[in-house]
């Protein structure tokens, strides 16, 4: 992410649009971690526990997971196409960055 992708991130956490949590060891996270990795464990059950309005999620085995567990979700993606509805984004522009970082 690097020190600017760092500073936007808690600029968002300063503005009241990020909130940061510890996410409890429970069994439904230890399941999740069998398959996924660390963060995509914890981000899903936080959102599943949490009953959550919305989880950010972009890999295939993790997206797999929330189907089965039904929390609201989406990816990159469908926060860019958002953000293009509202013209707060430049679709082609932020596709063509996700490209160059191998997305």
């Amino acid at each position: 992410m690097g020190e600017d992708g760092v500073d936007r991130l808690r600029s968002v956490h300063d503005d009241g649009l990020l909130e940061i949590v510890t996410v409890e060891e429970t069994p439904l996270f230890a399941a999740f971690r069998r398959d996924l990795d660390f963060g995509e464990a914890a981000a899903l059950a936080y959102a599943v526990d949490a009953d959550a309005n919305l989880v950010l999620v972009d890999e295939r085995e993790a997206r797999q997971t929330a189907r089965r567990h039904e929390p609201p979700m989406t990816g990159v993606i469908g926060i860019l196409l958002r953000g293009s509805k509202e013209g707060t984004v430049s679709l082609r522009t932020e596709l063509n960055r996700l490209r160059e970082v191998g997305f």
